[in-house]
């Protein structure tokens, strides 16, 4: 039997784990449905995401349970009394079984809401009490527990979104950049390897951002000469570029060119003047 130390320590322990380790939603809420299982001694747990156009439960993260209706990434299919409950639920909530013929879920479970800025974004689920004789599997205690977890899987669930984000924008940032098989080589000869040729490029624009710069721009020359556009045409390019810049407001904290939304469905000049180098081919 663990003393009241060892169990404060084990959950201390996965509670931190929560919030170092994961560092893609995916993992994130994969962390969160173990550690809900391991905390509230049940066989199974699940976080679902809300639909909200269409009105439907996502499965992302499933422990324990094997069963067709409950997948992840996949719409969570139950009898339409427990989707009702489960779809209104604000508050947590325990439900005994609903309806025979539920298959692979062991009731009771319990429900807690996920809120992310007041938003209900999804629930996360604990069921199939691994206390086989217990009466009251989720006593006063389990609840605190289960309370506790709610917001740290709202965090987890925020800050995974937000790496997200970031990794969608340094991909779309690197999109026309990687087109250049010389720029690739470059980074590629200074990691080592493929997979760390975008981070080393990642670590260049940080160090010397001046030095990525210009080899775009030597990058941005070599591509349109190889399309076959003249000296004249390139020099337009660069005079648009320019032009841009003078449209711009400059962050006077950053130096940071601030764009207008105007030019949010302007093509950069590369991508543009490459299809046209297309077309003419």
């Amino acid at each position: 039997m663990k003393n009241d130390f060892e169990k404060n320590l084990e959950m201390l322990s996965l509670l931190t784990e929560a919030f170092l380790d994961p560092t893609t939603l995916e993992e994130g809420l994969n962390h969160i449905t173990k550690m809900t299982c391991s905390l509230m001694g049940t066989e199974q747990a699940v976080f679902l995401d809300r639909d909200e156009e269409r009105q439907e439960l996502i499965v992302r993260s499933v422990v324990g349970i094997d069963s067709p209706n409950v997948k992840p990434n996949h719409r969570l299919l139950v009898p339409e009394k427990l989707h009702r409950i489960l779809w209104k639920c604000h508050h947590m909530h325990q439900v005994g079984k609903v309806e025979v013929g539920i298959e692979g879920i062991m009731f009771p479970i319990i429900i807690n809401p996920i809120v992310v800025k007041k938003s209900r974004v999804g629930l996360l689920i604990a069921g199939g009490p691994k206390n086989k004789e217990t009466t009251t599997p989720y006593d006063a205690i389990r609840r605190k527990l289960f309370s506790l977890i709610a917001p740290i899987a709202s965090l987890v669930y925020e800050n995974s979104r937000m790496y997200d984000i970031v990794d969608q924008k340094i991909n779309m940032s690197q999109s026309y950049i990687w087109g250049s098989q010389e720029l690739f080589n470059t980074n590629l000869s200074e990691a080592g390897d493929k997979r760390a040729a975008s981070e080393q490029l990642i670590l260049n624009l940080l160090r010397d951002p001046n030095k990525v710069v210009a080899k775009v721009a030597d990058t941005f020359f070599r591509e349109l000469a190889k399309f076959g556009f003249t000296a004249a045409n390139i020099t337009i390019a660069a005079a648009h570029i320019l032009d841009c810049l003078t449209k711009s407001e400059i962050d006077p904290a950053t130096g940071r060119v601030v764009l207008h939304d105007d030019y949010d469905d302007v093509p950069p000049p590369l991508q543009q003047l490459l299809e046209l180098g297309k077309e003419k081919k």
